[in-house]
């Protein structure tokens, strides 16, 4: 699949969000049903207006007995319904709430592409930082394995101490191969979702939006969730299709009233048959086998009780992925803060260790187990960042929106609870 060519700036999470936008088929294919949505409510308005038809019959010429030979007969109607029970009132209600559940599958599906788009952002930047992290240490322990391989030579140093450093660097090798093959996986379901032929050194890093800390502030980032969630919506628009489907059953235990126009042009039995005009109010009912309208009733009712419910369990999953996001982003956070200490203490550790390793005082694994533990720290790190960076942007798409997610150029807004849309 040839992609189209990408700006060579680094882009961030906004930027690789708005091209996933204008590149992905969901979305498009949410927009035409959306667009069917709306056409099945433009067409339950009309059902309000009257229905005209035409019917023309002919009669068995062979059977009558007419003398001009006139047999057809044409009939003009136009039916205008004057009381359904509901009926045509819930066909209305349940094609807008049909069109609320089409447009918030379309936010939906924008809420996932962006959700993707992080999640393999962040995958890409974590590895990329371990990436980072494995080649220092190669380069480290290629430096010490010559170091060692100089002091066998001099006979100061075992072979021993020359083949666990070779261990070493292999197993350090290993470990950045599949590092690598983790970083090009990510990048590729990148490229899939932007379709842009992204590189690891396009794909920027983006200011960490902030994040409320204490417990008032979360109900709040919980309530602005809540108010733009598009899962909690659809399931609201869910039951107000159960609810018009209750109407709708209900309606078929009432009989429906019609006024109907008709105007006849010829006969049976002569063409020269005066035409004829005539005006009715009809009454007409149809209950169905049995006791089935009111077995459709109960099911209809159980079904709008199952959508309300359905609805709780909605918020229920909403709030836990959102705590669970604050707290993973508030814990990697101080798992960040103490790391980065760890880091600064690890390498003046390995440096002091080859000091006294040189003046006798530590052994050879001292010092490779030191500079193994530098690298791990820094692995670590990159996990921990990498962690917070992914909350960090997932609470900003649950609780701004994506639509306000994408206008932030380097994504430096505070994530703060968002007015309520009608």
């Amino acid at each position: 699949m040839l992609l189209p060519a990408g700006p060579a700036h680094a882009q961030d999470v906004p930027e690789l969000i708005r091209a996933a936008f204008a590149y992905h088929p969901l979305l498009r294919n949410q927009q035409e049903r959306l667009g069917a949505a709306q056409a099945g409510t433009e067409s339950a308005r009309w059902q309000f207006w009257p229905t005209p038809s035409i019917s023309v019959e002919k009669a068995n010429s062979s059977v009558i007995n007419s003398a001009d030979g006139g047999n057809t007969l044409a009939t003009l109607r136009v039916q205008q319904p004057l009381w359904t029970g509901g009926r045509l009132t819930g066909n209305l209600s349940r094609a807008e709430a049909r069109s609320l559940i089409a447009e918030a599958e379309l936010q939906e599906a924008g809420q996932q592409i962006a959700l993707r788009v992080t999640q393999s952002w962040s995958e890409v930047l974590v590895a990329q930082s371990k990436i980072s992290a494995y080649e220092d240490g190669r380069k480290t322990n290629e430096r010490l394995l010559a170091l060692v391989r100089r002091r066998q030579a001099e006979g100061v140093s075992a072979q021993s101490d020359v083949a666990l450093a070779s261990s070493r660097l292999s197993t350090l090798q290993a470990e950045l191969d599949a590092v690598t093959a983790q970083r090009e996986t990510a990048l590729e379901r990148l490229r899939s979702l932007t379709g842009r032929p992204l590189r690891a050194d396009t794909v920027a890093k983006a200011q960490l939006p902030e994040l409320p800390a204490r417990e008032a502030e979360l109900q709040q980032l919980l309530d602005a969730t809540l108010t733009l969630s598009p899962q909690l919506s659809k399931a609201r628009s869910q039951a107000q299709v159960a609810k018009a489907e209750v109407e709708i059953a209900r309606a078929t235990l009432s009989p429906e009233v019609y006024l109907r126009l008709e105007r006849q042009y010829g006969g049976a039995t002569t063409s020269q048959q005066a035409q004829q005009y005539r005006v009715f109010v009809g009454l007409s009912s149809s209950f169905g086998s049995g006791l089935s309208s009111l077995s459709g009733v109960d099911g209809a009712v159980a079904q709008y009780r199952a959508a309300l419910e359905d609805e709780q369990v909605q918020q229920l999953t909403i709030k836990e992925q959102v705590q669970a996001d604050h707290t993973l982003a508030l814990t990697a956070q101080a798992r960040r803060e103490g790391l980065e200490i760890a880091r600064r203490a690890t390498a003046e550790v390995s440096e002091s260790y080859e000091r006294q390793f040189l003046a006798g005082r530590k052994q050879w694994q001292d010092l490779l187990n030191a500079a193994r533990e530098q690298i791990q720290g820094e692995v670590q790190l990159a996990d921990a960042v990498g962690a917070q960076q992914l909350a960090n942007w997932r609470l900003a798409i649950y609780s701004r929106g994506v639509d306000d997610v994408i206008q932030t150029v380097n994504g430096a807004q505070r994530v703060t609870p968002t007015k309520a849309r009608p």
